[in-house]
């Protein structure tokens, strides 16, 4: 399955609408878009909304903290949204909910920024 993207430029962030699957095969088109707006457009503040999301793996698991710790470095936040359990379940079983803050919907994560 292709990975879509939706980004939208907010007043104090950058909202990246994911839909599909994070793996292996698609980590390339995410990593390369969210690399673009952080070092082109400076977007440092993220809210990357993972709700359309269904699956990811360790690669895409990998490639959301490479993005977590360039905005940190640059003195920005990045948050998750998602709603499904199974997504929620994977990062706290992998300890990265200690790394990221994980909202249920958009509108509780915005107030953040």
């Amino acid at each position: 399955m292709d990975l879509l993207l939706d980004i939208i430029q907010e007043e104090k962030y950058v909202h990246v609408g994911v839909k599909g699957e994070i793996d292996l095969y698609s980590v390339k088109q995410l990593k390369e878009q969210v690399t673009d707006l952080i070092e082109r457009k400076k977007a440092c503040n993220l809210l990357l909304d993972l709700t359309g999301v269904n699956y990811i793996d360790s690669t895409g698991l990998g490639i959301l903290i490479g993005i977590k710790r360039r905005c940190t470095e640059r003195g920005g936040k990045v948050f998750l949204v998602s709603s499904s359990d199974r997504i929620t379940n994977l990062f706290s079983i992998t300890g990265l909910n200690k790394i990221f803050t994980i909202f249920k919907t958009v509108e509780e994560a915005v107030p953040n920024f």
